[in-house]
């Protein structure tokens, strides 16, 4: 049997100019994976990550405080649903309101317009303009999964993969058999540098472990 590990990506800049960047925490956050995986005695056959700047920054704290000699390589196919900043404009558009963090509203109201709006698109009530909808979404991720799963033949390999939430639910539904319906109550639970493990063994899919936490101190234990 053989392990893929699904690691969402460390604190991004929620609200800032540039969501695409970790933020102090979300370095931390991946330092201390990082760390954490030194003290297991395992290191990873690969480390994949996705294209987006804080799936590779992710990767690369990850892999320098873990002190491996491995560089991580990119996937195209493991990139987020749809960027923040798309989402708070779809957001604006279908809710007829500010996203701004500097327009005078709390950051809580922020945030529930934008859950309610990656609700929405998993929905399928709403379109992000230039981005797949999640039907095709999880197509794609389905064959990503399918095309890695067949190449993971080889027993013992642990690989692990820093992509993004949308990303990891998806991929949790693949496994599963779970609806579209599904996506988005797995979507708002995923943490910051959480671990989700799949197990490859005789030819079949499973889920190990869901969103795991424990290998990060208290204070670095996020969600947005």
């Amino acid at each position: 049997m053989s392990t893929l590990v699904l690691m969402r990506h460390g604190q991004a800049s929620f609200g800032a100019a540039r969501y695409d960047a970790l933020s102090e925490v979300g370095q931390a956050q991946a330092r201390a994976t990082g760390q954490w995986l030194r003290t297991q005695g395992v290191q990873p056959t690969a480390v994949l990550h996705g294209p987006r700047q804080r799936q590779a920054d992710t990767a690369a704290w990850l892999l320098r405080d873990a002190g491996f000699e491995l560089r991580g390589v990119e996937h195209a196919l493991l990139d987020e649903f749809a960027e923040g900043e798309e989402i708070f404009s779809t957001a604006e558009q279908l809710l007829g309101r500010s996203m701004a963090l500097n327009a005078g509203r709390e950051r809580i109201e922020i945030l529930r317009d934008y859950d309610a709006t990656c609700r929405a698109w998993g929905n399928g009530e709403v379109d992000i303009p230039g981005r797949l909808s999640l039907v095709d979404f999880r197509a794609q991720l389905r064959e990503w999964l399918n095309s890695h799963s067949q190449a993971q033949q080889a027993p013992g390999q642990t690989e692990w993969v820093v992509t993004s939430a949308g990303s990891i639910a998806a991929l949790v539904c693949e496994v599963m058999g779970l609806p579209n319906a599904s996506w988005y109550s797995l979507l708002r639970v995923i943490r910051n540098a959480s671990l989700t493990e799949v197990l490859y063994s005789k030819g079949k899919v499973s889920l190990l472990s869901f969103n795991g936490v424990s290998h990060l101190p208290a204070h670095l234990n996020t969600s947005m």
